[in-house]
């Protein structure tokens, strides 16, 4: 038997690890699923990984596989903590919600009315002036500002030396490659300035009022961007690095590495989560905003994260809009989960082999459930 997530939303305390209760789950689903994670144990591009269902509140289906590297001995298992990459995205939009739903935001609010460098815009391509987008622009690729990931910076970039604040002000004056609203280009640039927008508004670190106001609340102990010691030793990225090291040699590499990344937290894609706070995140969508009996967020501000915006009609707020009533988002390293919102249906799917060589995984998954 397996130990659930601790939600308080959630009576029951204990589910089976896999094969329990529900007819999808344990008649049609799981050896498809089985097969399909056979064929990934398999797969040299892939190292190590997990499938998670959950149904009505509890865990159908919960498979481990590999280890945590190609050459790292420790096994994949529950405790596995990854880079979620782009997920990140609808945890920042989520958090954005919640600041809506307490009036601290509006998600039409031109970002210029807390960012003043973006009340003089111009358009790359011929200097002429053109208006600021919105937090709701900035939160569907829809923002003008051009595409890409922070990957894609150069190294030496002088974006990976900046604050939220020195990030948001840089992209204001590079200026917009499009108008707002108008086209959509999937770049961690808006959430960068949403970011900062949220700082300005409630005059604190992004990260601290993402801990307040959501990640604790929705008992999301796991999920960072800064991991300590004893998350950083089952993060698959760094396994073959901290074998061996007592906990301050660990501690040393984590704070070189935090050095060398510089203070700005890009919102858009450096989580890090486990599959339990996850199924918290997506849970709490499930149930339209509530923890328990406590209304975190007003349903119809959270509804609006899955509406297709009108440069983007397969993307909301954060959340890309899958068949019928199912969102979720995928992730560079690996990564994808997804809700259906009529039912609660819940796919979790991790790995850390790159969104290519997952995509077998992922995506079959995803067919499989939906």
């Amino acid at each position: 038997m397996k130990q659930r997530p601790s939600f308080p939303f959630l009576a029951l305390a204990v589910v089976f690890r896999v094969l329990v209760a529900s007819p999808l789950a344990a008649e049609s689903s799981t050896p498809q699923l089985e097969s399909l994670i056979a064929a990934a144990e398999t797969n040299p591009k892939i190292p190590g990984g997990s499938v998670r269902v959950v149904e009505n509140g509890e865990i159908v289906f919960d498979r481990y596989f590999g280890t945590l590297a190609a050459q790292a001995a420790p096994p994949w298992n529950e405790a596995t903590v990854v880079a979620i990459a782009s997920i990140s995205k609808s945890i920042t939009a989520t958090l954005v919600a919640v600041l809506v739903g307490e009036g601290t935001l509006s998600f039409d609010d031109p970002i210029a009315g807390y960012l003043p460098e973006y009340a003089e815009l111009k358009l790359q391509k011929n200097g002429r002036p053109v208006r600021s987008p919105t937090i709701a622009e900035c939160l569907s690729h829809t923002s003008g500002l051009p595409g890409g990931t922070m990957s894609s910076l150069p190294r030496q970039s002088p974006l990976r030396r900046g604050d939220q604040a020195e990030v948001a002000r840089h992209f204001a004056t590079q200026g917009l490659a499009t108008r707002p609203g108008t086209k959509y280009a999937y770049s961690f640039r808006g959430y960068a300035a949403v970011s900062r927008v949220v700082e300005v508004a409630t005059g604190r670190p992004f990260v601290e009022v993402l801990q307040e106001k959501l990640l604790s609340p929705l008992g999301m102990s796991e999920t960072t961007f800064t991991p300590d010691v004893s998350l950083a030793r089952r993060i698959p990225a760094y396994a073959t690095r901290t074998t061996g090291l007592n906990d301050d040699e660990v501690a040393a590499q984590i704070n070189r590495f935090r050095d060398q990344r510089g203070p700005f937290v890009n919102a858009a894609g450096a989580l890090f989560s486990t599959p339990d706070d996850l199924q918290r995140f997506l849970q709490f969508h499930a149930d339209k905003g509530l923890v328990g009996d406590t209304l975190i967020v007003p349903h119809d501000v959270l509804a609006q994260l899955y509406e297709p915006q009108p440069a983007a009609p397969q993307y909301g707020l954060g959340f890309a809009l899958r068949a019928g009533t199912v969102v979720g988002h995928g992730g560079a390293t690996g990564t994808s989960v997804n809700v259906d919102l009529s039912n609660g249906q819940i796919l979790i799917v991790l790995t850390q082999a790159g969104a290519a060589n997952a995509r077998p995984l992922t995506a079959g998954a995803t067919r499989i459930i939906f």
